[in-house]
């Protein structure tokens, strides 16, 4: 079968989580999206528990999930109340204007998607977890990985706005990507993917590539609206433009695409 027997329980713990949506559209794909997968991933250890199954590898991936969710949905709640300046930009008069029915769906659309995204973790639990395979530890180097280029990248732009708010990120692991940020959420993200390789099977991938993607899909547009915000901010300083040339959006190493300045 392609959904296990309680997939729908899973469901409703993430619309219960995604109203935090409703406060302001933009949560629904950054802190509803944080609590969410930490509900989900919650969920998914204590069906686990609950058959008396467990493995080094699944345990790590749950904490790891749980920590990712923390890290997603902690920053964006305490840049909203902590930075009155990040807060009015955030607000915008088209979000204002959104009508209630597009509320609706998009909190409809997120909670599953966010259910698709940690599918691999929960086709494992409900399987009875099963042995640690190479895959498993592969899925879990990639998921530490993602976390500490997330923490680091957020521990390192207040480090640096605070030695001169003037001037973007540039140093640490920003020098490896201009949104190292995103950078360790694709890692998270294809970590996971690597996990269900052992334990997916047929048309269950179906749901596991479209969370995948899902997940992918909104890690690069953020990390395009971030640098497209940074062009338009400090354009005006040559360091940053000479940094941002030199300096790849997502990939390190890669030289960079000429930029179009605004």
């Amino acid at each position: 079968m392609i959904f296990p027997a309680l997939t729908w329980v899973l469901l409703l713990v993430s619309l219960a989580l995604c109203v935090v949506g409703f406060y302001k559209f933009t949560w629904f794909t950054t802190v509803g999206h944080g609590v969410a997968v930490t509900g989900l991933v919650l969920g998914c250890a204590v069906i686990a528990l609950s058959r008396g199954k467990s493995s080094p590898a699944f345990w790590l991936s749950c904490i790891f999930g749980l920590l990712y969710g923390l890290l997603q949905g902690g920053f964006t709640v305490l840049a909203e109340f902590l930075q009155t300046r990040r807060r009015q930009a955030l607000k915008s008069q088209r979000e204002n204007n959104t009508p209630w029915y597009i509320y609706l769906a998009f909190w409809i659309l997120t909670a599953l998607v966010f259910v698709l995204e940690i599918s691999p973790l929960w086709y494992r639990a409900a399987s009875g977890v099963g042995k640690d395979s190479v895959f498993s530890w592969i899925a879990v180097f990639f998921m530490g990985a993602g976390l500490v280029l997330i923490f680091l990248s957020r521990r390192q732009a207040g480090i640096q706005r605070q030695e001169d708010s003037r001037i973007p990120p540039m140093q640490g692991v920003y020098s490896l990507a201009r949104c190292p940020s995103q950078l360790g959420q694709i890692l998270f993200w294809t970590g996971m993917l690597i996990s269900a390789f052992t334990y997916v099977s047929g048309a269950q991938w179906i749901p596991v590539i479209l969370g995948t993607a899902s997940a992918l899909f909104l890690a690069i547009r953020s990390a395009q609206r971030q640098d497209k915000l940074f062009r338009r901010r400090y354009s005006y300083l040559p360091e940053y433009r000479e940094y941002a040339e030199d300096t790849h959006i997502l990939v390190p190493l890669m030289m960079s695409k000429p930029i179009r300045w605004e």
